[in-house]
């Protein structure tokens, strides 16, 4: 990220409050690390926190120097009181009397699906139109292609401790979506299953464990918690008592984190 962009970071919405909340959170994080990285940099600029006691001239910069923190806010795809392209329209015209000549769209989604592919650059198309050229807009990469969410989730299934791995997608009848998943999968020397399409996440348990496994690392692969990861947490609560001898360990969504928040500060 740099201060001479403002950032949209879009993400799916829901009726569940926690997922704006979460999405705010994240938001958060990253204006928070913004500042708090500059002002590391100013710092060593000024030759603070310095061993060195050796007299300098230093020339204080002034509030026109130093660089300031980029606009960024949230925005829903779906389910949402404006619709994205509105949303759009309304930020980019408060990052245009700011000041900022350019705006990215950041996909907070995990995989090429519709979303990605189709919805959001259509509500894009029609900010454009309205908005005349009046800033520029760049829709960048959707989150789960950035390189360093397979290390992530590779430190989620670590903290697990077991060679047996289960990946949970939410899963899309897109070919790209489905191959994104599979390739994701096996970088993570882990099986994929799926919440709404097959196979079910439920079944590829019930396989791995007549394959003879007994300790299973369940990861569900979305990006905030909410009713659908509250739903295969009960299911896998229901296998867990109808397979006492096997050890189910679920993890948790990626999560409004500091971790994510680095991982889009590096990529965007």
């Amino acid at each position: 990220m740099t201060s001479s962009c403002a950032y949209l970071l879009v993400f799916h919405g829901s009726r569940d409050c926690r997922t704006q909340t979460a999405a705010l959170k994240l938001r958060n994080l990253l204006i928070a690390k913004y500042q708090s990285n500059h002002i590391l940099t100013q710092d060593n600029c000024l030759g603070k926190n310095s061993f060195n006691f050796e007299p300098k001239l230093l020339i204080e910069p002034t509030i026109s120097d130093l660089p300031r923190t980029p606009l960024i806010e949230i925005a829903a795809l779906e389910l949402a009181d404006k619709s994205l392209s509105q949303s759009l329209i309304d930020f980019a015209q408060k990052a245009n009397l700011q000041g900022f000549k350019r705006i990215k769209i950041l996909p907070l989604f995990l995989a090429p699906g519709s979303h990605v592919q189709s919805d959001i650059p259509a509500e894009i198309a029609l900010a454009i139109k309205q908005l005349d050229n009046q800033i520029s807009i760049e829709l960048s990469p959707y989150l789960g292609k950035y390189s360093g969410i397979v290390a992530l989730l590779t430190n989620q299934f670590e903290e697990l401790s077991s060679k047996t791995r289960i990946l949970i997608a939410h899963g899309s009848k897109l070919l790209a979506a489905e191959e994104y998943y599979q390739n994701l999968s096996k970088q993570l020397h882990a099986e994929v299953a799926y919440w709404s399409t097959f196979p079910k996440f439920t079944q590829e348990i019930k396989a791995q464990i007549l394959l003879g496994s007994q300790k299973i690392a369940i990861l569900p692969y979305f990006l905030f918690p909410g009713k659908i990861t509250e739903a295969i947490a009960t299911k896998i609560d229901e296998l867990q008592q109808e397979y006492p001898h096997v050890e189910l360990l679920l993890g948790q969504p990626l999560g409004a984190t500091p971790a994510i928040a680095e991982l889009i500060a590096q990529s965007a």
